[in-house]
């Protein structure tokens, strides 16, 4: 991974984009308890002991940390709380800041349209993706344009050297061209997010 003194803090900033247990992305403020405990503002309920993946962008670099989701702690403020390590400093080990890379990927919409491109940065939880739009013609681009949109759900395969893997993904917002997007994985295997980190730690 790429190092950094920077210690990511997703309770220092406005909001985090957050898939629990392989769900659809969902944005809220998080706040960290005085046990090491983080608390985010959600209503919506989640199982104890199921992961967590946050997403969330400080001072202009992308961060991902995993949690797993434990009991709501007697006379707190309601929300979903989340143990990210079994220290009170474990945001600083369980990290996963997004390495700058390109790898071929083919984004794969909803409709069945096919579109490459490649990533501009890669994480165990997310990406930042690009679709070539050299061959794209109008109406094309008009549906990439109507279907990869922030919240929407797309299907996304990255050519890793090891082989491509398949991972569903929510968009969690865009740039300024059609096909700019910030992606949060929400149905990756054990076995894929295996493969992403041994990729992402031999860079």
């Amino acid at each position: 991974m790429v190092s950094t003194s920077e210690k990511p803090q997703p309770w220092a900033v406005p909001a985090v984009t957050v898939s629990i247990g392989g769900g659809p992305a969902q944005t809220c403020r998080v706040t960290r308890e005085t046990d090491g405990t983080l608390r985010l503002g959600l209503t919506s309920f989640a199982m104890v002991g199921v992961d967590a993946t946050l997403l969330w962008t400080q001072n202009g670099r992308g961060f991902s940390i995993e949690g797993t989701v434990v009991p709501q702690p007697v006379n707190s403020i309601p929300g979903v709380y989340l143990r990210v390590d079994e220290t009170a400093g474990g945001i600083e080990r369980r990290r996963s800041e997004r390495v700058a890379v390109h790898v071929p990927v083919v984004v794969v919409l909803p409709s069945g349209h096919l579109f490459p491109g490649r990533t501009m940065n890669l994480s165990v939880g997310g990406a930042h993706v690009v679709v070539d739009l050299d061959e794209v013609g109008d109406d094309a681009l008009i549906t990439l344009a109507e279907e990869l949109t922030r919240g929407g759900r797309v299907n996304v395969e990255f050519l890793l050297p090891d082989g491509p893997v398949d991972i569903g993904c929510q968009v969690g917002g865009g740039g300024d061209e059609p096909g700019d997007v910030r992606l949060l994985f929400v149905d990756v295997t054990p076995q894929t997010r295996n493969r992403l980190g041994a990729f992402l730690d031999a860079l």
